[in-house]
C-alpha cells in the first residue's frame, strides 16, 4: 500500500510547477514523477524495507523521500547533523538503506548486517519520525500511509489549498510540521518554493515576493525572528495566509500578524499539533482569532476533541478538569523503540 492521495498528483505527470528553487530552477510534476520513479527503482519494489534519510531541506531529500514511499517502503526522516541520534537509530532500527550526503555527494547505501535477520515490516508503515515526548528519551513515532493521507487532506481542506497555491518551505523535513507543509501542497496540486535562505536573511521577503508565494508557515521562533527584520513592512501582494504551530506564540505577536494579514486581505492561522498525529490536531479559524489567544481552537476536519475524566468517560459539564483527548485517522500507529516494533500494527486511534 502506498499513500494514494499524496502520490496521485505527482503521478499525473503534467507540466505544472511542483518544486521551485531560489536559483530559478523549476521541477514540474512530470519531472518529479520521473525522478521519484527512478529513485524507487534504485530501491526495488520487493520486500518492504526501511530507508533512513538525512533530512536536509533539499531537492535530493524530497525526491528520495517520495521515491521511497512510491516504492512501498518505510522511511525514517532523521536530523542531518545529529550524529548521536544517527548512531542510536542505526543500532536500534537497523535500516536496510541509508541516504546521506558525504564529500559533497548524496549516496544511497544498502546496509549489510551479516548474521542478523529482521522480521518483515508492517505493511501499513510509511514513516518514522523521532520525538522525545514527555520522557525526554528519543523514540520513533510510527505513521501509516493512511495517517499521512488523512492529515494532508485535512490541512488542504481547512487552508483551502488549490493548485494555485505556492508555499515557502523553511521548516526542516525531519520535523512533522515541515513534512505536513510538503504533503498538503502536493495533495492540493500546488507548488513548493525552497528559498534556501534563513527567515532573517535580507533576501527572504524579496524571494517570497518574486516567487509568487501565497503562504508561509513557521514556528513561534520564526515569527520572533521575522519581527526583528521588519517582515511586516514588506509588500507581499500574493501572500494570502500565514500559519504558526510548534509551540506557543506570544499573544502580542498573534495580534500583530492577525491584524497585518487582515489589513492585506489575508488570514492568519494559529494551529496546534503533535508528531503523534502526523502534525495537526486543531486550529483557530482566523475569523475567531479575537482576544483569547490561548485557545487551541477546533479539531481539524476528520478529527474530534473531547474532555474525559479519570475514569475515561467524557465530561459533560463546565468547570471540571479533565484530560484532552484527540481522535482521528491521522493518529499514529504507536511508538517504536527498535526494529521489532516496526512489525506491529496500529494501536487505538486516539
Amino acid at each position: 500500500m502506498i499513500p494514494a492521495d499524496l502520490i496521485s498528483k505527482i503521478a499525473r505527470a503534467d507540466q505544472r510547477p511542483a518544486l521551485i528553487f531560489a536559483d530559478g530552477r523549476t521541477l514540474s510534476y512530470a519531472d518529479l514523477n520521473t525522478r521519484t520513479l527512478r529513485f524507487a527503482e534504485r530501491l526495488g519494489r520487493g520486500e518492504k524495507r526501511l530507508v533512513a534519510i538525512s533530512a536536509d531541506l533539499s531537492e535530493h531529500v524530497i525526491i528520495a523521500y517520495l521515491g521511497a514511499l512510491r516504492a512501498g517502503h518505510a522511511v525514517a526522516m532523521l536530523p542531518p547533523c545529529d550524529d548521536r541520534l544517527w548512531r542510536e537509530f542505526l543500532s536500534a532500527f537497523q535500516p536496510d538503506f541509508t541516504f546521506r550526503s558525504a564529500d559533497g555527494r548524496w549516496r544511497l547505501v544498502e546496509e549489510s548486517r551479516p548474521g542478523q535477520s529482521a522480521g518483515p515490516l508492517h505493511p501499513d508503515l510509511a514513516l518514522l519520525l523521532m520525538t522525545s515526548g514527555s520522557s525526554g528519551l528519543a523514540k520513533a513515532v510510527r505513521l501509516s500511509h493512511a495517517n499521512l493521507d488523512a492529515n494532508a487532506r485535512s490541512i488542504a481542506s481547512y487552508l483551502e489549498l488549490s493548485p494555485a497555491d505556492r508555499t515557502a518551505l523553511v521548516l526542516p523535513l525531519h520535523y512533522s510540521y515541515g513534512l505536513s507543509v510538503l504533503h498538503s501542497h502536493l495533495v492540493a496540486g500546488g507548488s513548493i518554493f525552497i528559498p534556501g535562505v534563513s527567515v532573517v536573511s535580507d533576501d527572504f521577503a524579496r524571494l517570497l515576493g518574486e516567487s509568487g508565494c501565497t503562504n508561509l508557515s513557521g514556528v513561534p521562533y520564526s515569527y520572533e525572528l521575522m519581527e526583528k527584520t521588519g517582515f511586516r513592512t514588506k509588500a507581499l501582494k500574493t501572500l494570502r495566509f500565514m500559519t504558526v504551530a510548534g509551540g506557543r506564540l506570544a499573544p502580542e505577536l498573534i495580534r500583530l500578524y492577525r491584524d497585518h494579514m487582515r489589513a492585506n486581505g489575508g488570514r492568519f492561522f494559529v494551529m496546534y499539533g503533535q508528531t503523534e498525529a502526523a502534525a495537526r490536531i486543531a486550529f483557530v479559524p482566523p475569523e475567531s482569532l479575537a482576544d483569547d489567544e490561548e485557545r487551541i481552537g477546533i479539531a481539524i476536519p476528520g478529527g474530534s476533541l473531547s474532555l474525559v475524566g479519570d475514569d475515561g468517560r467524557p465530561l459533560d459539564r463546565a468547570g471540571v478538569a479533565g484530560e484532552l483527548v484527540y481522535a482521528g485517522a491521522n493518529v499514529m500507529m504507536g511508538y517504536g523503540a527498535d526494529r521489532a516494533d516496526l512489525q506491529r500494527g496500529p494501536r487505538s486511534r486516539h
